[in-house]
């Protein structure tokens, strides 16, 4: 009788896990699409332009996750996240976001991140509790074509080491251009990718340079009722540690309700594919979209 070690077992439930959520979406994205026959009809192309983003993306609540579509908002979110060791990390971040640039259809957008964070040790050696700020995020990003099937935009993430290092935050000021592109064949149906690289200048004592690829391959889908499904594959390559590679699920589902859809409920989670330090992260936010 052959023998499998405890890697080989790994790699064989990690393959099955990664099959198992691939069906599952897929699945999932068969019977929304059908579910999504009741929602109105996609407006017609324009022969020149074809269907602009603002005509095409009516169907889907404002939530942000289109880098093509841009407003002005504030969201407020809680992140829990369950790590080894008994360890959780919650994390309330207030995000405001100012949409700009043509009058028609804002092509410009100034973000910023502040996070709040609440750290327990749990089980962990040789770190402590605590609660504070976490690192401050900046980001603009520039729609470069919103008009059509296909639409890209680009931009720039700065953060910074406010937290004053782990556990609260990263320990580090890193710089992050951003490339993104849509797909979107439909007025239900989405296909987005954000190509994102990470390089930091500073850290502190102990923290290793960042250095890191990220891929994030996503479908979003909108549902009856003002109610939408995305799903995320982030990828990620640590080019310092000698190219390790890790891989995250991610699922969202949400719902805008309101006047105008002002307002957007929000709930996701998290599970890693690879070996992590996280077991799983849950994440509920809601967001105010201004007209």
């Amino acid at each position: 009788m052959a023998i499998v070690d405890s890697h080989e077992l790994e790699e064989i439930l990690v393959g099955g896990a990664r099959q198992f959520l691939t069906a599952l979406t897929a699945i999932c994205l068969l019977v929304f699409t059908v579910r999504a026959d009741d929602l109105t009809a996609a407006p017609k192309k324009s022969p020149e332009t074809g269907t602009s983003a603002s005509e095409s993306a009516h169907a889907f609540p404002d939530t942000s996750l289109d880098p093509t579509v841009l407003s002005t908002q504030m969201s407020l979110s809680n992140e829990f996240k369950a790590q080894e060791f008994d360890a959780v990390k919650d994390t309330v971040t207030l995000n405001l976001s100012y949409a700009f640039g043509k009058t028609t259809r804002p092509d410009w957008t100034a973000q910023v991140d502040l996070p709040v964070v609440y750290y327990n040790a749990g089980q962990t050696k040789g770190v402590e509790s605590g609660a504070g700020f976490g690192d401050l995020e900046c980001r603009i990003g520039h729609v470069i074509h919103s008009e059509g099937i296909f639409r890209y935009a680009a931009g720039l993430e700065a953060e910074f080491d406010t937290a004053g290092g782990p556990p609260r935050g990263d320990g580090i000021f890193r710089l992050s251009p951003i490339v993104a592109f849509v797909v979107q064949p439909s007025a239900t149906f989405k296909f987005q990718t954000f190509v994102q690289f990470n390089q930091s200048f500073f850290t502190e004592t102990g923290v290793s340079e960042e250095q890191e690829l990220h891929l994030k391959p996503a479908i979003n889908v909108a549902l009856p009722n003002n109610w939408y499904a995305y799903s995320e594959f982030e990828e990620v390559w640590q080019f310092p540690a000698h190219g390790q590679f890790t891989s995250t699920f991610k699922f969202e589902v949400g719902r805008s309700f309101g006047k105008g859809g002002a307002w957007i409920w929000s709930a996701r989670c998290e599970i890693p594919l690879t070996s992590s330090s996280d077991n799983y992260t849950v994440t509920t936010g809601c967001t105010y979209v201004f007209q």
